[in-house]
């Protein structure tokens, strides 16, 4: 689970003519984690690469969360708290940029933990690569037991692009590491998206640069109870939707094969249909099958379709309408 620290010294001089303020600046939204944003805190202040500052933005937490975020701060000068309503973690994600200063931006979820090297890592490879734009690393998973699942992490050995992120999301937030003017060029999260906000940002940077490998673990992702990354059909369709507009209105179709739209676009809406299914919104799940079939239609698609017609009467809604963007 170990990995090799950075090769630069954590105080290591910036470059001739660097702007001013910190080498990194890590983005830390916060809902309602209070027996975990202390440890994700206390994960960044452990980096042995000083040269950070952590923006945490309390996202109208009503469990304390806030109050032990603002704790912290008190004792860290590097560390500053933003309070706002509940507005979801990619609006957060946005407060927190808006006072970044920090020349490369990183992220941290605060029920997640970074390794004490993560920070080095990075800057180990950005002084190697000085070309690169958009690095990531992987992650292994912490258990609700404690216990750590190990990874040996995708795409690690080569760049990637919009090709193979296209075909599957396999990238966390708290293994991202890019710089400022890449995110000034792609425009930012979508304040309008609560969910996959990540997946819909890297898929516009991946048009803009390749994505670099770190080839290292950069932290732990935990799961429990609570975790928003749980699937539903609400959020398989919004990921589908996410995937069409970018091949409809965000280019691409000038770099993915039309046979690799059909099969992506044809599975990832068969998937909230099935989700949709497992939760009786069989409308909903009908809906998500006429979108599934405009790509792609398969003998399981069918007799899914056909078994959520005849189980219709028997169905309920989420309360949510379907997602379109």
């Amino acid at each position: 689970m170990g990995q090799p620290e950075g090769k630069l010294s954590p105080h290591a001089p910036r470059p001739r003519g660097a702007a001013a303020g910190p080498m990194f600046s890590t983005i830390m939204p916060v809902y309602n984690h209070a027996a975990y944003v202390r440890q994700a805190v206390r994960s960044v202040i452990a980096q042995t690469w000083k040269d950070w500052q952590l923006i945490i933005v309390d996202d109208g937490s009503t469990d304390g969360s806030g109050k032990i975020a603002e704790d912290l701060a008190a004792a860290d000068a590097r560390i500053a708290v933003i309070h706002q309503a509940n507005s979801g973690a990619s609006a957060a994600r946005a407060k927190g940029l808006s006072t970044a200063a920090g020349r490369w931006l990183t992220y941290l979820d605060s029920d997640d933990v970074w390794f004490p090297q993560a920070l080095a890592n990075f800057a180990a490879y950005i002084e190697t690569h000085p070309d690169a734009r958009f690095i990531y690393g992987y992650r292994h998973r912490l258990n609700e037991d404690g216990s750590v699942t190990e990874s040996p992490g995708d795409f690690q050995s080569a760049p990637t692009g919009a090709a193979e992120l296209f075909e599957r999301m396999y990238i966390s937030h708290l293994c991202v590491c890019y710089g400022r003017e890449l995110l000034q060029k792609a425009g930012g999260y979508d304040p309008a998206l609560r969910l996959v906000e990540d997946y819909d940002l890297y898929l516009r940077m991946s048009l803009l640069c390749r994505l670099e490998p770190l080839g290292l673990p950069t932290g732990l992702r935990r799961r429990h109870a609570a975790c928003q990354s749980r699937q539903t059909g609400y959020s398989r369709m919004l990921e589908a939707e996410v995937l069409r507009r970018f091949v409809e209105q965000r280019g691409g179709k000038d770099v993915l094969s039309p046979d690799c739209v059909r099969r992506r676009l044809g599975r990832v809406y068969y998937s909230a249909a099935r989700q949709y299914c497992k939760s009786r919104c069989f409308r909903q799940a009908l809906a998500a099958l006429r979108m599934a079939h405009r790509y792609r239609r398969t003998l399981k698609s069918t007799a899914i379709g056909a078994l959520a017609r005849c189980l219709l009467p028997f169905g309920r809604t989420d309360g949510r309408g379907l997602p379109q963007l």
